[in-house]
């Protein structure tokens, strides 16, 4: 799992990802996304998208039934930072998975998931992102 020594939310995260792969019939699904989405941190957009995708990787690989919710987190901001285009998001996760000096750098197994589990989630993508895309527009 992660080996993140910083920022505090990225420690304690690591510790939680190490406690939910060692006794995962210990964590409900609610606590388990109560704990990445709490490892998320105020920043620019673009920034929170590479750090939420380095953040939610873990989480998709392990408990791969709440994928559509926690791939909510970035592509929110995506949103937020002007993307209107849903066609472009396996792209920037890609990205982030590849980049040579990323914010936050994915551990080993999220950039597993982001290289070969991502881009196989179009539909769910896609779905995902009109739906957060018509929520945004409803707020204005």
């Amino acid at each position: 799992m992660p080996t993140w020594t910083s920022p505090p939310q990225l420690v304690a995260l690591a510790a939680f990802y190490a406690q939910a792969q060692a006794h995962p019939e210990t964590l409900s699904d609610a606590v388990f996304l109560e704990n990445v989405k709490s490892a998320h941190w105020p920043t620019n957009c673009w920034s929170y998208v590479e750090a939420s995708f380095a953040i939610i990787a873990p989480a998709c690989l392990l408990r791969p039934h709440l994928t559509a919710e926690l791939i909510a987190f970035p592509i929110d901001a995506m949103i937020a930072g002007g993307l209107e285009d849903a066609g472009q998001v396996i792209a920037i996760g890609l990205a982030c998975a590849t980049r040579d000096a990323p914010y936050v750098a994915p551990s080993e197994e999220g950039k597993r998931w982001l290289t070969q589990v991502w881009p196989g989630l179009g539909e769910m993508v896609e779905a995902v992102f009109q739906a957060r895309l018509q929520e945004a527009l409803a707020e204005d």
